[in-house]
């Protein structure tokens, strides 16, 4: 007998994922989200950082960007989950000596077996 997987629960963890990255990223706490990423993530940073990251190589790249450019805020302003690859975008502040910067992010999902995970995160 196989579990079916029910589309409210599907929402549900599409919705839990992003809701942990709308509260890790304004503290900058990765470790809110890292569970999520993917074997093999995108990212592309403002700084120039670029590129498909392990789970591991993508946990310490955004630490370290978050490390300089320290998160003041972040909100999710668009979310679409009703597509085989939800993803969200929203507007995120940030601090570099004492200069405020805001960029755009956006954040992708795809399914990996039975488990959604994160397939992108841009920050522009």
């Amino acid at each position: 007998m196989t579990a079916t997987v029910l589309p409210q629960n599907r929402d549900a963890d599409i919705n839990r994922i992003f809701a942990n990255i709308e509260e890790g990223l304004p503290a900058g706490s990765i470790d809110r989200f890292s569970n999520y990423f993917a074997d093999k993530t995108f990212i592309s940073l403002f700084n120039g950082k670029s590129g498909y990251f392990s789970a591991n190589q993508a946990y310490y790249v955004l630490k370290d960007f978050f490390s300089i450019y320290r998160p003041i805020s972040f909100k999710i302003d668009n979310l679409v989950i009703d597509t085989t690859n939800p993803f969200a975008s929203g507007a995120l502040r940030t601090s570099y000596r004492g200069i405020r910067k805001s960029a755009m992010v956006f954040i992708s999902l795809q399914k990996y077996g039975d488990e959604w995970r994160i397939s992108q995160i841009t920050i522009n």
